[in-house]
């Protein structure tokens, strides 16, 4: 794992997300690129210069901006990885998911919420549409990650083969960080397979994986989001992974499943998309 990205919009959420990844950093070699989005809905990277200068509030905005963010990585680093900030302009959940693949990023740790959350509401739609749209595996963390609670991993799926590749993109974190997996398929009334059916699906899902230390688990519960929490908690485990589908045919479990566990529990929660 080379590098990570970590936006930063200086609300306690982000703060956390940095400090999260710098452990993850230090664990290997990894650099941190910090970006910051002053929040805008004009094209500005393809706004003349003339143009620009007439939005004098957005020029002075991205102007404290990169003093901020100096103050906030020079105050907040805590290990001798690499650490570089970015401010851009524009919306900022593009601008996350551009600056990620333009450094070919392994890994965007996020906070749940950020500037102006209020207690109670659904996780922050830029962290969401960074979940549903970045090409590399995304950490959603609302508390600072447990260096020895993350190296036991709850990753739930259906385990079909077209959300392996996904799985295969944790393997970097998974294996810098020395975690287990527990592979966790959740029965539920509405979508009940018998265990040996399922345990089936989880070792076909495992071959090739030999590499790394996997458990495999039927659970059943009402809901399959409240049976991922459960079993996690149970387990005493410190990150929850989720594959997460975008297409409508499986909508209703994975995309769900990332978003409202998240919503309902502080274990951070990583989840890379499939197609």
């Amino acid at each position: 794992m080379k590098r990570i990205v970590v936006p930063v919009d200086f609300s306690p959420y982000s703060e956390v997300a940095f400090l999260s990844a710098a452990k993850l950093a230090a664990k290997g070699d990894a650099t941190i690129t910090c970006i910051n989005v002053v929040s805008t809905g004009l094209d500005w990277k393809n706004l003349p210069e003339k143009e620009k200068n007439k939005h004098q509030l957005i020029l002075d905005t991205e102007a404290e901006s990169k003093d901020k963010l100096k103050a906030f990585i020079s105050t907040h680093k805590l290990s001798h990885n690499p650490i570089e900030g970015v401010v851009k302009i524009g919306v900022p959940s593009q601008c996350i998911l551009e600056v990620a693949q333009e450094q070919s990023a392994d890994l965007i740790v996020i906070g749940a919420y950020g500037l102006g959350h209020e207690e109670g509401k659904f996780i922050g739609s830029t962290m969401q549409q960074v979940i549903r749209h970045a090409d590399c595996p995304v950490l959603a963390v609302k508390k600072l990650i447990d260096g020895r609670a993350i190296k036991k991993i709850v990753f739930a799926s259906l385990f079909n083969e077209s959300s392996k590749p996904a799985f295969v993109r944790m393997k970097p974190l998974i294996k810098m960080i020395g975690a287990s997996v527990h592979f966790l398929y959740v029965n539920t009334p509405s979508k009940f397979v018998d265990s040996v059916k399922a345990e089936s699906l989880m070792k076909a899902y495992a071959a090739g994986q030999e590499d790394l230390v996997i458990h495999k688990h039927v659970f059943s519960h009402d809901e399959a989001e409240k049976g991922i929490i459960a079993f996690a908690e149970n387990q005493n485990s410190g990150l929850i992974g989720i594959a997460s589908n975008v297409r409508s045919s499986h909508s209703s479990y994975q995309i769900g499943a990332t978003e409202t566990v998240l919503f309902k529990t502080d274990i951070p929660v990583l989840s890379v998309k499939f197609q």
